[in-house]
């Protein structure tokens, strides 16, 4: 039986400690203002823009958000894992690896943007059958190049432990993309909305690349140009970042697509009350994501130390839990009052007390998933968002085919986190016993 006090002891006794709480404070500080900003925006918007043009400019979001992925393709928690482990012992390394993650995201980001700007009628017209957001869509295109690469050097930062750059960076952004996308709306509806939500990333990205700077010259390493790069340098593309990209694959598409099922079933209204109760499962789930990405650099520099590892996976689960659950309850017996602060119409509060409790599972999932992560076992990793992603999905369409709508959307994304939950629970247990020393 695990005994809190214990974990404590052990987790106290070491630098661990200090790292964890550098990591979680600077998380909260900055990283909470900016999901702050995000709700925000997202409540005046929705009075900005009415019902109709606020479920468009949300899928417009989702899409977008969901080519970020695609185009980062995993390189993000590559730059992670690797800088992390070989930051204290093998800091010569760490170039090779930020070159060639950087500038294969370089080119997804490049690749990305053409796409969607020459493939905007197609998704308007085809997968969403709305032809009115080609315009959105291609603004959005646009501003991907940089939200794709701003991935790649969050991970970089994580990588050194520099969550303070990343906090500041991000809130920075955040700032500016609230003001500029309320002013967007208000003048432009949604276009204006969408290009004011983009600004932000170009100025996290400038930001990123300042702190990454500084971050190699603390540790007297100089970047490598392309030249410079060896054919073996980019094995870790394929062996680490070509799983991750996978997962991802499965991961944000897989919530683009139960949207559009919902979309189709029941239309933009019925997705903008998903979208509201889908903004509180954000917000329920920022102090556990606050936690997980502390989890796989610090797990990635511990592999070979066996107690140190295991009580940190321990520590985490148990303050995740604990956290979820308690947020998790406050926004259930809210649900009714949160959902109004959208409007009037906005009186189904189901959906948002539903999503509440996935944040539960979904919170310790991810812990389990950032330690299976920094074990290297990716293609693991993948198939069990396999099992989640179809699960999703199929039961998103069976639930919105018999006119569940937001209702039935929310209790699909549950059940998927349960089985997810399960399986990264099971799995974690056989491959610490095994693989850990």
């Amino acid at each position: 039986m695990i005994r809190v006090k214990d974990i404590i002891t052990r987790i106290n006794s070491s630098s661990i400690s200090r790292r964890m709480g550098q990591g979680l404070v600077w998380s909260f500080t900055g990283t909470a203002l900016a999901k702050f900003l995000t709700l925000l925006v997202g409540i005046i918007c929705a009075h900005i823009l009415q019902k109709e043009a606020y479920g468009e400019f949300s899928m417009v979001r989702s899409t977008i958000n969901m080519f970020i992925v695609l185009g980062s393709a995993g390189l993000g928690v590559t730059s992670t894992k690797y800088i992390a482990e070989y930051r204290e012992k093998q800091a010569d390394k760490i170039p090779a690896v930020y070159a060639a993650t950087n500038y294969f995201g370089l080119l997804m980001a490049i690749i990305t943007a053409i796409l969607i700007l020459l493939g905007a009628p197609f998704i308007a017209n085809n997968i969403l059958h709305h032809p009115s957001i080609v315009l959105p869509v291609r603004v959005g295109a646009v501003l991907l190049f940089f939200s794709i690469i701003n991935g790649v050097q969050n991970g970089a930062l994580m990588g050194f432990e520099n969550f303070k750059a990343i906090a500041i960076n991000t809130l920075l952004g955040s700032v500016l993309e609230s003001v500029l996308t309320i002013f967007g709306a208000y003048y432009f509806g949604v276009n204006g909305a969408i290009l004011g939500f983009g600004m932000g990333f170009i100025l996290i990205f400038v930001t990123n690349h300042l702190s990454i700077n500084k971050n190699f010259s603390a540790i007297h390493i100089k970047k490598l140009s392309i030249k410079k790069l060896h054919l073996k340098d980019f094995s870790i593309l394929y062996t680490y970042s070509l799983p991750a990209a996978l997962s991802a694959l499965l991961i944000t598409p897989s919530f683009w697509l139960i949207r559009s099922i919902l979309v189709r079933a029941e239309g933009f209204q019925e997705l903008a009350v998903f979208e509201a109760a889908d903004q509180w499962k954000v917000i329920i789930l920022f102090v556990p994501t606050a936690f997980s990405q502390i989890v796989l650099p610090i797990l990635s520099s511990l592999h070979k130390e066996k107690t140190s590892f295991v009580s940190t996976l321990k520590y985490n689960m148990l303050i995740v839990g604990v956290t979820a659950l308690l947020l998790s309850v406050g926004v259930m017996l809210f649900g009714g009052f949160i959902m109004r602060l959208y409007g009037a119409t906005y009186d189904n509060s189901v959906p948002v007390q539903i999503l509440a409790i996935s944040t539960i599972f979904s919170a310790l999932a991810n812990v389990l998933e950032m330690a299976v992560y920094s074990l290297g076992k990716m293609w693991q990793c993948f198939a069990i968002n396999i099992v989640w992603a179809l699960l999703m999905v199929g039961c998103s369409y069976y639930l919105c085919m018999r006119g569940e709508g937001a209702n039935g959307l929310s209790m699909a994304v549950l059940i998927s986190y349960v089985v997810s939950f399960l399986m990264f629970l099971v799995y974690t247990i056989i491959v610490v016993r095994k693989e850990v020393k």
